[in-house]
């Protein structure tokens, strides 16, 4: 530590000192123990001194043994220093020796050589019958005795490489010594050769064998294990003398398990018993022939070759492994070759099977699940994906299409649409797609819930689409129409089931989101993508009563064009709106079969139309009155007609409550204004008919005033000025029907 950085510890040390004095001494009474406080912190200072004066102490003491040690290994050093200087000297003097004892290294080897002769002696005579024996064990027909053959087999390999082994380290100069023995020992190869077709073959029964003969199976693996042993020891004699062995390594074990991994092929393959040519579910008869063989031989695995193999093989873990590699494998190629779509969506499923419990999922296996890699690595995976969406989306589309054309063809029967418990009339198109839709989504469900959601999704937006396609054949339907409104018969009856058609759409939809998008029950939709769908159905249903009216108006146009002219004046009674009246009549019969939402929609609209054009027949200066009488008696029929509409509606109401609807008092008021005979008090019912209706425009009123025979139009313009004038700051901004005239 530095002056500076000890004068600064200093200081600090300072200051805290005086922070606890003064904590110490905060109140007056503390001050009578000021000298019991500075003998505590005397006796503070001496205990904190003792200890540092001890710590000091031991780190010294360290340091000197430290120092003690330093010097002993430097000692030591120096001493190991002279004693290699010494072995050089005597190595140097060890070496002139060679030259002195080469003729006893030269009867050294050749002893060595005569010892190896004649401890084979007996081997090398009697390698024909051994042959021949271990020839009978392996080829013995009441039971072969392979570890008797192996043994025998190990003796011959034995003696051949121990001569070879005393020919590599004394070469002759001759090469017909290494010709003679190789000629000698050559049937020993064959043996081996023959042996381990025999271990092979059992490998490659194995899961045969070891049902029926589960000590073959591990004889077999005993004469695995002797061979590694062997290997071993020839790999290290190699390392010492550069001697290689013949035939070694064998490798037998690699070439154990390489048997298994070729076995699990042929056995992956061997279950497609056809092709797409011969059968069209060809897939799903391969896909679950291989999940049972899988499985069984799964179950033979653990349960019998676990309890023969040598537990550092890991036979389970290995079948297992073996078994991925080769399905892994087989699906990718079954995928470059190309699949159709329904085999896409079965081999998708099949994934999702491969690792339930009707195969590694099997509780009987024990497999823990989070060792095992997935089958197919997630780019493959996320290519199946991929192709099965695209195809999902040609076939919704087809799918749609094709249940539209038969929807389209239903609208042309010679009777009336179907009508479900509740009397309403309704087709089976919204049906058939949400059926569609949810078989999809169960196969999807099946296979992962991400690809539940994309599918969603997907039907959504096609739903969305399936919306102009649907109104467009709508329009189509509604041009035939026109051409000849006879046709189709049941023209009206079906454009009532369309409309229905929707609001059904429209509760499959939510049900659709809130099945997938666990959206509690009576909760709007969650997603912007369900909310543009809910509100194009709507729209097309809005459409479709559109329609619905506009073709009953084209019925009752012809009549509104009758009010207020001579013709109607003159008629007795009141034909154009008894006619109005029965038509409405005979259309109801038709809307009761329309759901609750859409018939209330529709008679609010029928109610206002009917009105509006009732009113813009009144104000449309068809006619001029000649007289009082005449308008006196064109304003009594305006008031009977208004109230036999008025009682029209009221009968069909919708609304429980059955309220009247107030814009009918507009006819009366108009009337009064009509057939009022003193012309002083006109302004009187002007003031209030613009005051029940804000809405009623200038133009309107001027017009039913000039069709009176005693107002001019000047005169009419004055009242009519007059009459907003002294309204204008009280008008409210109340729409009535008279905002709608010019819809």
């Amino acid at each position: 530590m530095d002056s500076a950085s000890f004068g600064t510890a200093e200081i600090e040390a300072i200051e805290n000192a005086s922070k606890r004095v003064e904590n110490l001494l905060k109140r007056p009474d503390q001050l009578e123990r000021v000298e019991q406080m500075r003998r505590k912190e005397a006796r503070k200072k001496a205990s904190v001194e003792a200890r540092l004066k001890t710590a000091m102490q031991s780190q010294l003491d360290g340091v000197k043994t430290g120092l003690i040690q330093l010097n002993d290994a430097l000692t030591g050093i120096r001493e190991i220093r002279q004693s290699v200087k010494e072995v050089d000297t005597m190595y140097e003097e060890c070496s002139k020796l060679t030259s002195k004892l080469g003729d006893v290294k030269e009867v050294a080897n050749e002893h060595s050589q005569l010892a190896a002769a004649v401890e084979n002696l007996k081997h090398i005579f009697t390698v024909p019958e051994n042959i021949i024996k271990t020839e009978e064990c392996i080829n013995k027909e009441n039971g072969p005795n392979y570890l008797v053959a192996h043994k025998g087999l190990m003796e011959l390999e034995s003696s051949r490489d121990d001569l070879f082994y005393e020919l590599h380290k004394n070469p002759s100069n001759l090469p017909t010594d290494d010709l003679l023995l190789r000629r000698y020992f050559e049937k020993v190869q064959a043996l081996s050769d023959m042996l381990y077709q025999k271990v092979r073959y059992v490998l490659q029964q194995l899961l045969n064998v070891v049902q029926t003969k589960p000590e073959l199976v591990v004889t077999c693996l005993r004469i695995i294990e002797r061979e590694e042993r062997l290997d071993r020891k020839f790999l290290e004699r190699k390392k010492m003398s550069d001697f290689d062995a013949p035939g070694r390594p064998k490798e037998w074990k690699k070439k154990a398990f390489e048997i298994l991994q070729k076995s699990a092929n042929a056995r992956i393959e061997g279950s497609q018993l056809e092709d797409r040519t011969q059968e069209r579910m060809w897939l799903v008869r391969h896909l679950e022939l291989t999940r049972q063989n899988v499985l069984n031989d799964l179950k033979i695995v653990k349960f019998l070759c676990v309890p023969c193999f040598p537990p550092e093989y890991r036979i389970f873990t290995t079948y297992i492994r073996i078994y991925h590699e080769a399905l892994s494998k087989h699906i990718e190629e079954m995928m470059d070759s190309g699949l159709e779509s329904n085999e896409i969506i079965h081999l998708l499923t099949w994934l999702t099977e491969y690792t339930g419990p009707m195969c590694l999922g099997n509780a009987e296996l024990d497999i823990d699940m989070k060792k095992i890699p997935a089958l197919l690595s997630p780019q493959t995976v996320d290519r199946l994906h991929q192709d099965y969406m695209k195809t999902l989306h040609l076939n919704i589309q087809k799918w749609m299409r094709n249940a539209l054309d038969s929807d389209f063809k239903d609208w042309h029967h010679d009777q009336e649409p179907e009508s479900g418990s509740d009397g309403f009339y309704q087709t089976q198109l919204p049906v058939i797609i949400f059926q569609m839709i949810e078989q999809n989504l169960q196969v999807s469900d099946q296979i992962s819930k991400d690809l539940t959601s994309k599918v969603v999704l997907i039907c959504v937006e096609e739903l969305q689409g399936f919306v102009d396609t649907y109104r467009t054949t709508i329009q189509e339907y509604k041009k035939e129409h026109l051409l000849d409104r006879r046709t189709p018969q049941f023209f009206f009856q079906y454009m009532v089931a369309i409309a229905n058609t929707f609001h059904i759409f429209i509760e499959y939809s939510k049900k659709l989101e809130r099945g997938h998008l666990q959206l509690p029950e009576g909760e709007s939709s969650g997603t912007t993508l369900f909310k543009s769908l809910l509100d194009a159905y709507h729209g097309l249903a809005g459409e479709t009563l559109a329609e619905l009216l506009a073709e009953m108006f084209m019925d009752l146009d012809p009549q509104f064009k009758e009010v207020m002219t001579r013709q109607w004046l003159e008629e007795q009674g009141c034909i154009q709106v008894d006619t109005i009246c029965v038509t409405i009549e005979d259309y109801y019969n038709d809307f009761v079969h329309l759901r609750k939402n859409n018939f209330i929609s529709l008679m609010k609209e029928l109610e206002r139309r009917t009105l509006a054009s009732y009113l813009k027949a009144i104000l449309e200066r068809k006619m001029m009155f000649k007289s009082y009488d005449e308008r006196k008696r064109a304003g009594e029929k305006l008031c009977q007609e208004g109230d036999q509409l008025k009682i029209l509606f009221h009968r069909f109401s919708p609304d429980e409550n059955k309220k009247e609807n107030a814009n009918f008092n507009s006819i009366p008021a108009i009337a009064e204004v009509i057939k009022l005979e003193d012309t002083m008090l006109i302004s009187l019912e002007i003031s209030t008919l613009v005051n029940k209706f804000p809405d009623f425009k200038r133009d309107h009123l001027n017009a039913i005033l000039t069709m009176r025979e005693d107002v001019t139009v000047q005169l009419a313009r004055e009242l009519v000025t007059e009459a907003y004038d002294a309204l204008e700051a009280d008008r409210k901004a109340v729409k009535t029907v008279f905002s709608t005239l010019n819809r």
